[in-house]
């Protein structure tokens, strides 16, 4: 152990300051600072404050004229004691945005109707809870699950301890160690809250860290303490299928963690599914049985796989449900694959399994629909100012492509402002179809605009998938969707991260292609750009192969990881940032920056080197001083 500390602390440039911090841990356990946020974990930000320039400095509150307005309509004491210091921070960074990027810097009346805008979507949720009889959530049948599903799902990706998996003996964290953490606290509060808007679909899997144990103890806590009954709530969990003798092993596992504490679970889902094969009969017979026996309610599979390899897993009938990605921005993974229907994309399997009544479960519409949270300048302007980006993408996947629920990676109450947003929306007279069509109409022509008709409409069609050996195992598609992206709406940031996942896929010339795929993730299936290899079987079907080509360099040059670009070079490509609603880092670290170094010296060290979340006093201090601000009180001391 002290060996792995002292190579992983080398290579990150602490030294020896790993060995001592190893001592401390094995002799005091995780320290309380380790989810204080970034500033209290040594002198390196290994996770820095997720910011949109200078921390809290904000233009428009430099107009006096406009702060005096606001404070007299918007940010009145009655509004500004009802909001949350999240919710202050992502008010005023979505505000500094209309203010210096949307055209609103000489107009009062519009900033005051902005602000009024963002307040309430902020605040109207929680007048409605003092009547504890209002379901603020509306429930819909989860296929032939029969399952009264939210339209609005927690997922429990982004509130644990740790990413590193809790069956890692020595080094996770002990669960004592766990259940007495600042982050097992916030879940506990996650919870509450979601059951008190109506969401009471929680939804974790085996390999997302520690989530599965926290998330089944605050459940299971909350229901020792008579605030909530077992069928109060709809349990999911997954397993990616495997050879019978690890699957039981990882089965073991899940039930260790449920099976005492909450006796069945409702929806059990093979996880990161990709073919019908012998290791997916024999998981789902496994299931079958547990299905059999009371300990699994339902079965479904989830997927991160291109679209024919899906269509071919909804088409066994073998599931009730399926996670899956289908998003207006794009399919994930079988964005650019080819579709039964001669065209790209999930859309035709959403509709198949809704033909089979499968429930349809849409996976990460915020963040790998787009990271909407984050959404650039052209998507933030093209939305509008009626609803949010992450607003639009809910109400695109329950109105226009028909699914049941939608999931959000709940790092803290305060994410699901945006979506509750949605959720009145859909309950308005209309459903919100008015206002989902107006947007996509908006974002249909910026792509026509800068993409062109003909390369809008056709650029993504007739190109193969990494499992189809004249790829040579490139994404193809899922590049050119990073072209797209780029390009039509400049999601730098999101394509960086989607590129960078290809990048760290191993393929070795060696090795036949066979003997590659095999081992390529089925959670991130493809490597990136190889120009070394003939791509002319590839795209012989392609009605224009030297664009493809040319797409396909352009995108290895603008994403590669040796390419970096400042702000201000971003800006005159196109691509600029718009706000963040990240307020501060989610407690285990960013899920799509997972450096496994950082990850295990976490865990060695107790918290108290490598990646780490939370929110420390700059935030706290932070919050207070832009809070004074608007409310112009003499700002606070510690």
């Amino acid at each position: 152990k002290m060996g792995l500390i002292s190579s992983v602390g080398s290579t990150l440039g602490y030294g020896w300051s790993a060995t001592s911090a190893v001592v401390a841990n094995l002799f005091y356990g995780w320290t309380e600072k380790a989810f204080e946020g970034p500033e209290k974990i040594g002198s390196r930000d290994v996770a820095k404050p997720p910011s949109d320039g200078p921390l809290h400095e904000y233009t428009f509150l430099k107009n006096e004229g406009l702060l005096d307005a606001l404070r007299k309509s918007a940010f009145s004491p009655s509004n500004t004691n009802a909001l949350s210091d999240d919710a202050v921070t992502k008010i005023c960074r979505q505000l500094e945005f209309w203010y210096t990027d949307g055209g609103l810097s000489d107009s009062t009346d519009e900033m005051i109707k902005m602000a009024e805008t963002l307040v309430n979507r902020s605040t109207w949720y929680r007048h409605a809870l003092v009547d504890d009889a209002v379901a603020l959530v509306p429930k819909v049948r989860f296929g032939k699950t029969e399952i009264r599903m939210p339209i609005v799902t927690c997922g429990g990706m982004r509130f644990q301890n740790t990413w590193l998996p809790d069956f890692i003996p020595i080094l996770r964290p002990s669960h004592a160690d766990l259940l007495k953490s600042r982050p097992q606290e916030n879940i506990k509060n996650v919870v509450r809250t979601c059951l008190k808007l109506g969401i009471n679909h929680f939804e974790t899997a085996r390999f997302y860290g520690t989530s599965e144990f926290q998330l089944v103890s605050a459940l299971h806590q909350l229901m020792e303490e008579g605030e909530i009954k077992r069928e109060d709530f709809i349990f999911q969990t997954k397993i990616p299928p495997m050879d019978p003798k690890s699957f039981l092993r990882f089965w073991k596992q899940s039930w260790t963690n449920v099976g005492e504490k909450l006796g069945y679970i409702d929806l059990c889902s093979l996880h990161c599914c990709l073919n019908v094969d012998e290791p997916m009969f024999t998981s789902l017979a496994f299931l079958e049985e547990r299905k059999a026996e009371g300990k699994v309610r339902h079965i479904g599979f989830s997927t991160h796989a291109p679209a024919e390899k899906i269509m071919a897993l909804i088409n066994t009938e073998k599931f009730e449900y399926v996670n899956i990605h289908y998003h207006y921005f794009g399919s994930y993974h079988a964005e650019g694959t080819p579709s039964a229907e001669g065209r790209h994309g999930n859309a035709a399997c959403v509709r198949r399994a809704l033909e089979l009544d499968m429930g349809v479960f849409n996976i990460s519409p915020f963040d790998k629909g787009g990271k909407l949270y984050r959404p650039t300048r052209d998507v933030a302007l093209a939305v509008g100012k009626e609803t949010s980006p992450m607003a639009f993408a809910a109400l695109h996947a329950w109105k226009i492509a028909g699914m049941h629920t939608v999931s959000v990676g709940v790092a803290r109450p305060s994410d699901l402002d945006e979506v509750l947003e949605a959720a009145r929306l859909y309950a308005s007279p209309d459903g919100g179809e008015g206002v989902a069509k107006a947007v996509r109409a908006r974002l249909d022509g910026l792509a026509v605009e800068k993409l062109g008709e003909e390369w809008a409409g056709k650029g993504l069609v007739n190109v193969p998938c990494m499992y189809t050996e004249a790829s040579d195992g490139m994404a193809i598609g899922h590049m050119l969707w990073m072209h797209n992206l780029l390009t039509a709406y400049g999601m730098y940031e999101f394509c960086k991260e989607r590129y960078s996942g290809l990048e760290q896929t191993k393929w070795k010339k060696k090795k036949s292609f066979k003997e590659n795929a095999k081992g390529v993730s089925p959670g991130n299936p493809g490597r990136s750009f190889d120009p070394s290899v003939d791509l002319t079987e590839a795209l012989k079907d392609h009605y224009d192969p030297d664009a493809v080509l040319e797409k396909l360099r352009k995108v290895h040059m603008w994403l590669c990881k040796d390419a970096k670009f400042t702000d201000v070079e971003l800006e005159s490509m196109g691509w600029k940032k718009g706000y963040n609603l990240t307020v501060w880092e989610e407690y285990p670290g960013e899920s799509d920056s997972r450096a496994l170094q950082k990850i295990l010296l976490q865990n060695l060290t107790g918290g108290r080197l490598g990646t780490t979340g939370g929110f420390g006093q700059d935030y706290v201090r932070a919050s207070m001083r832009i809070r004074s601000s608007i409310t112009d009180e003499e700002e606070k001391k510690e």
